[in-house]
């Protein structure tokens, strides 16, 4: 039994490093972004949204993008039917778009649409 809670412990963390830890509701996230003092990494999307699946499936599963997402943000998937979220400061008609936010609802970057690649998202979003 003992070796069964050690296995499980191990697969858990290894799952976590390998995916972003995503929040489901805008108000959760700027609570934790303002705690923390953490920008908030919004990705906006559309439910049946192609290029929304491509973003998740490719650039936001690759290793190095998951750590500066989890390390240097905190990371919210809003969908555009939900509406738990500032829809005026938030506006598109593009999905996927990610926005930048300060915890005081602040853009910090200009907003980028499509699904971005890993180095675009590093370069315009998280600095690196």
């Amino acid at each position: 039994m003992k070796l069964f809670i050690v296995a499980v412990t191990l697969l858990t963390t290894i799952l976590q490093a390998s995916t972003i830890r995503w929040y489901g509701l805008f108000e959760s996230a700027l609570r934790v972004s303002q705690a923390e003092k953490r920008p908030m990494f919004v990705v906006l999307v559309e439910r049946e949204c192609d290029e929304c699946r491509r973003l998740f499936a490719t650039t936001l599963m690759q290793k190095r993008i998951v750590r500066l997402v989890n390390e240097k943000t905190v990371p919210v998937i809003v969908t555009r039917e939900n509406e738990d979220y500032p829809i005026e400061l938030l506006y598109t008609l593009d999905y996927p778009t990610i926005f930048l936010l300060s915890p005081e609802e602040v853009l910090l970057k200009p907003p980028i649409s499509g699904a971005v690649d890993a180095a675009l998202l590093e370069k315009e979003i998280l600095d690196e």
